[in-house]
């Protein structure tokens, strides 16, 4: 069959603009619209890969590494070692499964007008087409995630004031089951934050430094993939947390302190079930 480098590069660069989407809903991150079309380029022009002799699904794996590598720094830039590399593994993970879909496909159906090569998939169709397919899809896209924000808070953003002992630190947070920490002494809601913040609202996270840390202070028992474990935490005054539509007012909350630093873009993370 006859491929068209222009279909190529257009179709290629069409399907990577939702792979890049569907990536930054997975990571949490905001990909600004024209990074994430300067991206979907990069991922289009590297669809001329299928005109390269065959040399293996190692060589193919090397190349998609190299181009999902230069996608990521287009998408989301460098914002540090750890973030990269895991934006980085989801699209390549991504593309992967899109890629064996599609070769699933051209396998078992062999479709007229489709063909795999080099991992690079190909559709024979007009531009009318492709445009019409894909305006359906973004269109498809927006409605899906329109209906699934509305129906669900999980991973949503927040707003998050925290006051103690007259001090108050702002913080940016999402709304996501992964905080399933339980007051096991109370019913306290728990707020897991970031170390730093944690550190400007009490000026230190040591409870043996002074005798106002070590009143608030709470161990949280919780349970990680790594199994069992305990975070510290101290109990505030009161917490304000608004998701832009509704905000509640949290009575002496304790504040976790993360394990880990949390992502660039948020220090906090509160469970959904504050705004029910």
């Amino acid at each position: 069959m006859t491929v068209y480098a222009d279909i190529l590069v257009l179709l290629n660069m069409t399907v990577d603009y939702f792979i890049l989407a569907v990536t930054a809903a997975v990571i949490k991150k905001k990909c600004p619209v024209l990074r994430q079309l300067a991206a979907a380029g990069i991922g289009g022009v590297s669809s001329l890969y299928i005109f390269a002799p065959e040399n293996g699904v190692l060589a193919d794996l090397l190349f998609n590494t190299a181009a999902c590598a230069l996608m990521t720094l287009a998408a989301f830039g460098f914002r540090g070692k750890k973030q990269f590399l895991k934006a980085s593994g989801v699209l390549l993970l991504v593309t992967c499964v899109y890629g064996g879909i599609m070769t699933a496909l051209c396998t078992l159906f062999s479709p007229r007008g489709m063909t795999v090569s080099n991992s690079v998939v190909y559709f024979n169709i007009t531009p009318g087409i492709l445009i019409g397919c894909s305006v359906a899809a973004y269109l498809f896209y927006f409605v899906f995630s329109a209906v699934f924000s509305s129906a669900s808070k999980l991973a949503g953003r927040c707003r998050i004031t925290v006051k103690a002992g007259g001090r108050s630190v702002d913080m940016n947070g999402i709304i996501d089951t992964g905080n399933s920490i339980k007051d096991v002494f109370g019913e306290s809601e728990v707020i897991i934050a970031d170390k730093e913040c944690v550190k400007r609202l009490f000026g230190g996270t040591d409870p043996t430094e002074n005798d106002t840390l070590k009143s608030r202070y709470r161990l949280m028992p919780c349970r990680t993939v790594s199994g069992d474990g305990a975070l510290d935490g101290f109990r505030c005054d009161s917490a304000t947390v608004s998701d832009g539509k509704k905000s509640v007012t949290l009575e002496k909350p304790i504040l976790a302190v993360s394990g880990t630093p949390l992502n660039d873009d948020y220090q906090a993370i509160v469970n959904p079930v504050i705004f029910m």
